[in-house]
């Protein structure tokens, strides 16, 4: 969240927080338009400059592409989509980064609050632009199920990668997202079959 001037005098909020990204404008609580956000810019409502924005220090340091991917889909993922194999119960699930200190199981198993659904977000691999611009960055998402009472792993499986696409083919916008599937897999850990797919998400960040 930052705040919004106009000859220094503040007026209202915009978000989200994380540049690049795009985002709304409010003053008193209503949207008064939409933008992309960079560190600093001009503020218009219509086609007349109002005023400036500037971000925040945390939103100007929160260029991670791991970060930016996480809040993307805990924004824009819906748990209506997600359900067990009876298309009506919801299903637990989280966003979370790759490599955990402890065996990825343990999300499943836990004695409180246990996941029936993993979106882990990996380490980029970053491509420059030409002249200095910006970035391309190939962000591995991996989907993680097990089989459980009422759930059929490949099955939610399926209807993940069907929401994670859902995801980037309707907000694809702000940073250009597009979406490449990469491959599947199934390991055995003594008893329990944990079910996996990893896509690729594509985009492009300006300097």
């Amino acid at each position: 969240m930052g705040t919004v001037y106009i000859n220094s005098t503040e007026i209202g909020t915009f978000s989200p927080t994380v540049v690049g990204t795009s985002g709304t404008i409010y003053i008193n609580g209503y949207s008064v338009g939409t933008f992309t956000l960079a560190e600093s810019g001009l503020v218009y409502i219509g086609s007349i400059i109002v005023g400036t924005y500037t971000a925040s220090a945390a939103s100007i340091a929160d260029t991670d592409a791991r970060y930016r991917t996480k809040i993307y889909l805990e924004t824009y993922l819906v748990p209506a989509n997600l359900t067990k194999d009876d298309d009506v119960t919801l299903v637990e699930y989280v966003v979370m980064y790759a490599n955990p200190p402890y065996p990825l199981i343990k999300e499943f198993k836990a004695s409180s609050a246990p996941v029936d659904l993993v979106y882990c977000v990996s380490t980029a691999e970053t491509e420059a632009l030409p002249l200095g611009v910006g970035y391309i960055e190939n962000v591995p998402i991996t989907i993680w199920c097990v089989d459980k009472p009422g759930i059929t792993g490949t099955k939610l499986r399926w209807k993940a990668e069907v929401e994670l696409r859902r995801v980037t083919e309707t907000h694809p916008s702000g940073s250009l997202r597009s979406l490449s599937r990469v491959r599947d897999n199934e390991q055995n850990l003594g008893g329990i079959i944990l079910y996996s797919i990893t896509y690729i998400l594509r985009y492009k960040r300006y300097s």
